[in-house]
């Protein structure tokens, strides 16, 4: 933690700024903070449209500059490095900000004590992770290993124990002014809940945050917040007071803003790319975007609290974190580490599936004839692979699926313990390789065993697939990917890499030969999940698995409100498993398969 009390007067300096194809100017400052943007209100004005607004803020702490981008539009760099939090610069440093290149310059007399400030204080070169800006010819600076950090965040938002991770900052979207407002607000938001946080956390002594509390220091808590809030609450102008010293005390004491996130039940997952993005999919609604934590500190607490919630804490070396949280809600985590690294996190809840097909008709998720047909598939006792994308919809129509023709003992192989039935028969995709394959084995030569299964490893895709080529049938099973196609093509993939002494043709046709229909789903921009395509595979063509659409949904129009409307229309093909089905004594009517007459 950085203590804002033993802050040093600034000393004086000047910021030479170099403009694409211009002249450098040179501005004088003695002050320890300055803003950057390109509209009026700045300390440092850059007029050109590639600036934002408010575009980044320099402060002078503990004897070192430290820089931090406010959420602009085409970012901040240092040294040709994109930087996703606050990042410390030296003299001679290159600063890049649209069409400019700034550099900061001390006095004679100020650069000397600024040195010894800063080999006093631990001060080092910043970070080198991040992406190459669009011009700009300086070369980077070597980096230095940050120091230790307490517990309490540092004053950059950098969490103090990180791996390095380049891929884990998402480029920044281009936005319009009203959403660079927007994004402004919650960086301002973010920024008085790190100072609240970082001043409890050191009125706290340091303790260890991230595991329990000790109860008089969490009464004690909201008295320090408050103490803080007097301090800011002049820069914290239009935010509530409660909302601001809530969100400090959930990072302090409990797990930020996911606690409320967790206690909606509409919520299904939260995806953290960095810390300061939250991203919440709810049930039947497409991904919104919330603020998020003030720090990498604050996140990283709450991945401990989560961690201790499944009874196996984290470990001090534990980089990748999967930790079934409670029964129906799986956390997986990147913890990074070193100086300049985001820790990303997934918290996916399963719930029962228990949506009927009759269900998925009145809700528009299928058509009554696809849904005739599916049923039919079910009581043939063909394979059946249902392809979506990771929003809920996917499981929706596996869970439909396996309640739609209980006619035997339904085998239930995923990670989720939320299977469709309760009392179905559970397999743990997570048992050893050998023990996983002979529990699949077993089930499957059950007399009219039914397996359901998500297809999440290669070792699980494997061993189903070596039980239909066993003699398993009626298999109903699952596989996330954006489209039908790429399902096909990365299930294939997976083998590939997990069967060294297969071909790449020889996978493909391992694929086709193993399922008979297959499903494709997607949730549309109303939110509302539909079956976009119900088809036959028909085998391997060249480089690919050759598929014929039977059912697909057309798109018509979006009305008031979003939802689109469309029509489920039968391509007119009547499909080679038809005559399987009739051996099996499943009889279709041919008319479930004519296209409707031209208008």
């Amino acid at each position: 933690m950085i203590s804002t009390s033993s802050t040093p007067q600034a000393p004086a300096f000047a910021i030479v700024i170099h403009e694409k194809g211009g002249a450098e100017r040179r501005e004088a400052f003695e002050t320890s903070e300055i803003t950057v943007g390109r509209v009026q209100g700045n300390d440092l004005m850059l007029q050109k449209g590639n600036v934002s607004k408010r575009h980044a803020r320099l402060l002078y702490r503990d004897g070192r500059f430290i820089v931090t981008d406010l959420n602009s539009t085409n970012g901040t760099y240092v040294n040709r490095r994109r930087i996703a939090q606050a990042t410390i610069v030296r003299e001679g440093d290159r600063i890049y900000i649209g069409d400019f290149v700034l550099r900061i310059e001390l006095s004679g007399e100020s650069a000397e004590a600024g040195s010894r400030e800063s080999m006093a204080s631990g001060a080092l070169r910043p970070s080198q992770s991040g992406s190459v800006p669009p011009s700009g010819s300086s070369s980077s600076a070597a980096a230095e290993p940050e120091p230790a950090s307490s517990s309490a965040p540092s004053e950059s938002p950098a969490r103090p124990t990180a791996i390095s991770m380049e891929s884990g900052t998402p480029a920044t979207p281009n936005r319009s002014t009203h959403d660079e407002t927007a994004f402004d607000e919650n960086a301002r938001f973010r920024e008085i809940v790190f100072a609240l946080v970082n001043h409890a956390a050191g009125r706290m002594g340091g303790k260890e945050l991230g595991g329990a509390v000790d109860p008089a220091v969490k009464s004690a808590v909201e008295g320090y917040l408050r103490e803080a809030w007097v301090e800011k609450e002049r820069e914290a102008t239009g935010l509530d007071s409660n909302r601001v010293i809530g969100a400090a005390k959930a990072e302090l004491l409990e797990l930020g803003p996911l606690g409320a996130l967790i206690r909606d039940n509409s919520v299904i997952e939260i995806g953290v790319p960095r810390f300061d993005r939250v991203v919440v999919v709810r049930a039947g609604r497409t991904p919104s975007v919330e603020v998020g934590f003030s720090s990498e500190s604050a996140m990283l607490w709450a991945i401990r609290r989560l961690c201790e919630q499944s009874r196996e804490p984290l470990r001090n070396d534990e980089v990748v974190v999967e930790r079934r949280v409670s029964e129906n809600s799986y956390l997986k985590a990147v913890v990074g580490t070193g100086s300049n690294a985001s820790s990303m996190m997934t918290l996916r809840r399963t719930r029962r599936a228990s949506h009927s097909l009759e269900e998925l008709v009145r809700r528009g998720t299928i058509s009554r004839a696809m849904a005739t047909f599916l049923l039919q598939c079910l009581q043939a006792r063909v394979n059946l692979l249902v392809v979506g994308p990771r929003d809920g919809g996917t499981r929706v129509v596996l869970g439909a699926l396996s309640l739609a023709h209980n006619d035997g003992s339904p085998v239930w192989i995923s990670s989720s313990e939320s299977a469709p039935l309760a009392n179905m028969t559970r397999v743990d995709p997570t048992l050893s390789v050998e023990r996983l394959r002979h529990a699949i084995r077993v089930s499957s030569q059950v007399p009219g065993a039914r397996l359901v299964a998500e297809l999440s490893s290669f070792m699980l895709a494997s061993a189903v697939l070596e039980s239909i080529g066993d003699g398993a049938d009626g298999v109903v099973a699952s596989r996330i990917a954006p489209s039908l196609a790429r399902g096909l093509s990365r299930l294939s993939a997976e083998l590939l890499v997990g069967s060294p002494l297969l071909t790449a043709t020889a996978t493909r046709d391992w694929v086709a030969s193993s399922f008979d229909i297959a499903v494709e789903v997607a949730q549309l921009p109303d939110g509302r999940y539909r079956v976009l395509r119900i088809a036959e595979i028909r085998g391997i063509s060249g480089d690919a698995i050759q598929t014929t659409d039977i059912f697909t949904f057309v798109a018509d129009r979006s009305v008031t409100g979003g939802v689109v409307e469309g029509s489920f229309v039968p391509s007119g093909n009547i499909p080679e498993v038809v005559e399987t089905m009739r051996t099996r004594g499943v009889e279709l009517e041919s008319a479930l398969f004519s296209r409707p007459p031209s208008r």
